[in-house]
């Protein structure tokens, strides 16, 4: 059953269009990350769909109901922003149950739902804390209960997770995952950073000038990009410059590789995207591929990433597992690379013809 759906929807400001006719559909339970660089329109949308903007243009439909001229306070939706927005002189409990005393709730019903909520979150323990004594992910899952306790038809994140380090990221992209799957929340989530979205969607849509590029699951987006703009956004991508041949890419007089990927007629100037995990690289006699040389090591923990320095081509990046055989190659040693056919992604360059 469809919980979301966009039709046509579209937001200008004087002659600029942040928002060009955005359409699709959410179903229940689905959690759908909006992903893009900024100002590609992403926040905009969520502010519509949260009736903090109002649209230029098309509709906003909570099943079949149209909402599209509905006040914010009338939309019954969730929202968890990146700034936590908890009230620093009231405790967990109360912040949590600020939105359930707006909707009429009270007594025992108050006392049990503000509990199922922050149950839910892990934090039944620390009910009667204020916001200051709280880590930074405590307090991003209290904004999490908040939102969840008043039972909203949509949920909305607002880059939650944007303000907490590394570790804490991760630990609550998790939490997110587990609540959203055990509550089957439709929730839209907005992000820059594809690890978040390819980690937490059901769906991605991938936005570029306010246009939708790509929106599919996670696992079509990564190895089925619809386009050079989405290749080169997602993954550890090498943009480079070429000539398209007929079934491939010349990167260099001389230096071709294989592509049945190609959207561009040969002669012509493309694009071409390379992700740094799709090249395999190995030294030179050990296997066929483009010779070159290592220019740098950068050990990264769980990878180490090389710089390659094609024989009279441009450089490339390249990451291989720090475990594996090619780990421990020093500066200055003659490789190859290679990649199939299929990962390389090659489109025209804008404005070629």
């Amino acid at each position: 059953m469809t919980s979301l759906s966009l039709r046509s929807l579209t937001k200008r400001y004087d002659t600029a269009t942040i928002v060009n006719a955005v359409s699709f559909d959410v179903e229940q339970g689905q959690l759908v990350s909006l992903l893009g660089p900024s100002g590609c329109g992403k926040t905009t949308i969520l502010r519509m769909i949260a009736g903090l903007l109002e649209p230029t243009g098309g509709q906003i439909l909570f099943g079949e109901e149209d909402v599209t001229k509905l006040p914010a306070n009338r939309r019954n939706v969730g929202l968890v922003f990146q700034s936590y927005a908890l009230f620093p002189h009231m405790t967990v409990f109360e912040n949590v149950a600020f939105g359930l005393r707006r909707q009429g709730v009270k007594g025992v019903d108050l006392k049990t739902r503000v509990g199922e909520a922050l149950e839910q979150v892990r934090l039944g323990a620390l009910a009667d804390r204020f916001p200051r004594q709280l880590s930074g992910g405590q307090q991003q899952r209290v904004a999490l209960a908040r939102s969840v306790a008043p039972r909203p038809a949509i949920l909305l994140f607002d880059e939650p997770l944007s303000n907490l380090d590394a570790q804490l990221r991760e630990e609550m992209q998790i939490e997110i995952k587990r609540l959203q799957s055990e509550l089957k929340l439709t929730s839209l989530f907005v992000t820059h950073d594809q690890h978040e979205a390819m980690s937490l969607s059901d769906r991605i849509c991938l936005m570029s000038g306010g246009n939708i590029q790509q929106f599919a699951t996670p696992e079509e987006v990564y190895f089925n990009p619809a386009n050079g703009f989405v290749s080169g956004f997602v993954g550890s991508p090498n943009q480079l410059s070429g000539v398209a041949t007929e079934g491939g890419v010349e990167l260099a007089p001389g230096l071709r590789l294989a592509s049945n990927r190609a959207q561009a007629r040969p002669g012509g100037r493309v694009r071409v995207t390379l992700r740094q995990e799709d090249l395999a690289l190995a030294p030179a006699g050990q296997a066929p591929g483009l010779a070159g040389r290592i220019a740098l090591r950068i050990f990264e923990g769980a990878s180490v990433q090389y710089i390659v320095a094609l024989s009279g081509g441009p450089e490339v990046m390249a990451r291989v597992s720090s475990r594996g055989p090619q780990a421990d190659l020093p500066v200055g040693t003659e490789v190859v690379l290679s990649i199939p056919a299929d990962r390389v992604f090659v489109a025209p360059e804008e404005g070629a013809a």
